[in-house]
């Protein structure tokens, strides 16, 4: 168990280190991708062991396709806090933004800004004495989310779900 806190770490320290080097752009649209392949495995990990149905359900033309689909299921089955949930939906607009400007973008826009202020979980480890920038607020969101749905994923190997057995349309015994 000590082993996935460390892999955790070390994820989270990756993730940070490899958002210094990209533009606005490429950090907004990379996390939002990274945080999506995890909800993708936090979703598998909760599913019965059965690759077609996850496919089924997580393919890119798939229900559970898509960024927005996958934040709204895990909200919906009770995977992730309320917290969690307002924080990612706000990095969906953040990616949503970034993808839609043909230009190159910036967290510095004033609508982008805007959007990074509202993010909560940031405000929980930076000191208040810190005035952090909308980039740096993104970048502390996505890497604590990411850790957090990594766990979230361990949790659910221990909780999968199995198929149903016995089911009768009609109980003939009563």
């Amino acid at each position: 168990m000590a082993r996935a806190g460390s892999d955790n770490t070390q994820e989270w320290e990756r993730l940070v280190l490899e958002f210094q080097h990209k533009s606005d752009r490429a950090a907004a649209i990379t996390g939002a991708v990274y945080l999506n392949t995890h909800l993708s495995r936090v979703l598998e990990c909760f599913f019965i062991p059965d690759e077609r149905v996850a496919q089924m359900l997580l393919g890119e033309e798939s229900p559970l396709g898509t960024f927005g689909s996958r934040i709204k299921a895990v909200y919906g089955l009770g995977l992730i806090s309320k917290k969690e949930y307002h924080d990612l939906v706000i990095i969906w607009h953040i990616r949503n933004r970034f993808i839609q400007d043909l230009d190159e973008g910036k967290f510095d826009e004033e609508e982008i800004t805007k959007l990074c202020l509202k993010l909560k979980i940031p405000r929980e480890v930076i000191l208040k004495e810190e005035n952090p920038t909308p980039r740096r607020l993104f970048v502390f969101a996505t890497a604590i989310l990411a850790q957090q749905l990594m766990w979230r994923a361990n949790q659910g190997e221990e909780e999968k779900r199995s198929p149903r057995e016995g089911f009768m349309l009609v109980d003939i015994e009563k």
